[in-house]
């Protein structure tokens, strides 16, 4: 299925599932999306004599500029606190699309990780939505499993290949933890990471590399896609 065809089958989709929500949904068009920025910025701006309404508005939405563009987020609360954004409809199917290549075409578990770090309302549904049309996703699912033996890789070198992985530690109070480690030594390097955007692991990878020096082959159990995308955002520092 070509991107168009499945970006038009995605949105008739979720027209279909909006429709059924009524009300009880944070999914909102482009003029909704612009209007309630508005109503946001009408309601911040009234010193005296708000309404219940303004003050419920305020409790749920704020608005940032980012650029020349005004963006819906949730209220920040303290100092230091991560934005989390609400995506318009429009914009919907091109987020999701970019998470899903972004980590090696993932399922929904992982993308979701992914995704509630930065969006409110780009919710599990949708990305339901999404990976039902992935062509590759369900072919994926649809090849029977076989019991093959996989052979170790083995390294005969320092620094011939090594890994580079993630571990969500969320509930400990972290984003992420990223693991590097050496196939041949088993030696191991831990660095805290505030995100699992590509830019900030290739920062602490480059720190690595200057002191231990660059490996021949760097692998991912996140994916070619996310090593790949690490790569270059070394290459490009």
């Amino acid at each position: 299925m070509m991107a168009d065809e499945m970006k038009k089958r995605f949105y008739e989709t979720t027209t279909v599932l909006i429709a059924s929500k009524g009300k009880n949904n944070q999914l909102f068009t482009n003029d909704q999306y612009l209007s309630l920025i508005l109503k946001v910025k009408e309601s911040k701006n009234m010193i005296t004599k708000k309404t219940p309404e303004d003050y419920q508005r305020l409790a749920r939405y704020d608005v940032v500029k980012i650029g020349a563009s005004e963006k819906l987020i949730i209220p920040v609360k303290n100092e230091g606190d991560p934005i989390i954004y609400y995506a318009y409809l429009d914009e919907t199917f091109q987020i999701i699309h970019d998470c899903h290549i972004s980590i090696g075409y993932g399922g929904r578990v992982r993308m979701m990780n992914e995704l509630k770090l930065i969006y409110k309302n780009v919710t599990a549904e949708l990305v339901t939505v999404y990976l039902n049309l992935c062509e590759s996703c369900q072919k994926k699912k649809s090849l029977p499993k076989k019991g093959l033996v996989v052979k170790p890789i083995i390294s005969n070198e320092l620094n011939s290949r090594c890994q580079v992985d993630l571990i969500d530690m969320q509930s400990q109070g972290d984003s992420s933890v990223e693991v590097y480690q050496d196939h041949l030594t088993k030696f191991v390097q831990l660095r805290s990471l505030k995100t699992k955007r590509a830019e900030e692991v290739a920062y602490h990878l480059l720190k690595i590399f200057t002191t231990f020096g660059a490996p021949s082959i760097l692998q991912s159990d996140n994916g070619g896609e996310f090593a790949n995308k690490v790569v270059k955002e070394v290459c490009a520092m």
